[in-house]
């Protein structure tokens, strides 16, 4: 079973200054239940010691992923990995790190939600669905494009990109499985309130 929310981490642009290992146990606190961890402009050491930091929150029920590195998913015992097309792709990854790891697939069209569905990932991501700031310019496809892309689907998808507590359950009608957030996590005023919110919309039990 995926969990339903997702948090996508971005220490540049998403946390409001704070640092990222205490947005992440903020948001495990108050049950957050998947992280993915995407920092492609920290050195590797940084990285590490990131992870690291990151793995007790494990004990409690939070499932680690890291964004494209499998290296560090093997190095780290891991949960799973996050792809994107400019990367390795789903079924070597499948091979590389065997069936019980999980592995998502940022997808930006129903070609390619379908396309990782039957290459073995275990979720996608579905993007942008509203107009971001990570993203400048370009314009969100909306809940009707969301719709089209989950149609037939055989695996979960999560809205991301401009998602915030509010347009949940809109998206849920439109298909969605669940929802990953950036900086309506990361940078929230008070990120296990906005946690709590999340989950609310989602028809999850409060902790």
């Amino acid at each position: 079973m995926i969990p339903r929310l997702c948090y996508i981490t971005d220490a540049g642009r998403g946390t409001a200054g704070r640092p990222l290992e205490w947005v992440v146990r903020e948001a495990a606190g108050a049950g957050l239940e998947m992280v993915i961890v995407r920092e492609r402009t920290l050195p590797d050491a940084k990285l590490d010691g990131l992870i690291e930091s990151l793995r007790p929150l494990r004990a409690r029920g939070l499932r680690l992923l890291v964004s494209r590195r499998l290296d560090l998913v093997r190095a780290h015992g891991l949960d799973g990995v996050h792809l994107a097309a400019d990367g390795i792709g789903v079924s070597e990854a499948r091979a590389w790190l065997g069936a019980r790891a999980l592995v998502g697939y940022s997808a930006h069209s129903r070609n390619d939600a379908q396309a990782a569905a039957a290459a073995g990932a275990d979720y996608v991501t579905l993007s942008p669905i509203y107009a971001t700031a990570s993203k400048p310019g370009v314009r969100g496809r909306g809940s009707a494009w969301l719709a089209e892309a989950t149609h037939g689907l055989k695996i979960p998808a999560l809205a991301l990109g401009g998602v915030t507590p509010s347009r949940t359950r809109k998206l849920l009608e439109a298909g969605a499985a669940g929802v990953a957030a950036v900086a309506a996590i990361g940078a929230a005023a008070d990120i296990p309130v906005a946690v709590r919110e999340f989950r609310r919309q989602l028809g999850e039990s409060q902790k």
